[in-house]
């Protein structure tokens, strides 16, 4: 059985690499790194997003798949941005199959 519910995170804030070098006011899409290595927040509602001196809306204004970011509307060359990731992704274990019987179920 799959966890259900919000992904867990752990760690302390971090502050993700310039990305304001790629803006070129028509590509959307951009890799997210820290450290120049590759960083997967886990889902965009874990980030927090400055472009332009405006915080950005997690979907509606930019979207997340692995350690991608796209924003809805490319950015010009000449915004300034900062992205805050609110934590690490947490890998959560799958029990090995037949390990969960009705006794461990039994909550009282």
């Amino acid at each position: 059985m799959a966890y259900i519910g919000r992904g867990l995170v752990q760690g302390t804030y971090i502050k993700l690499d310039d990305l304001q070098g790629s803006f070129n006011g028509t590509t959307s899409t951009f890799n997210l790194t820290s450290g120049g290595q590759s960083f997967k927040p886990g889902s965009a509602s874990a980030l927090l997003v400055s472009l332009g001196g405006v915080i950005q809306e997690p979907i509606e204004s930019y979207t997340v798949v692995d350690d991608q970011i796209t924003f809805s509307n490319p950015p010009t060359a000449d915004a300034q941005i900062f992205i805050i990731a609110l934590g690490n992704s947490v890998t959560i274990g799958t029990p090995a199959d037949a390990t969960i019987n009705a006794e461990k179920l039994n909550a009282n």
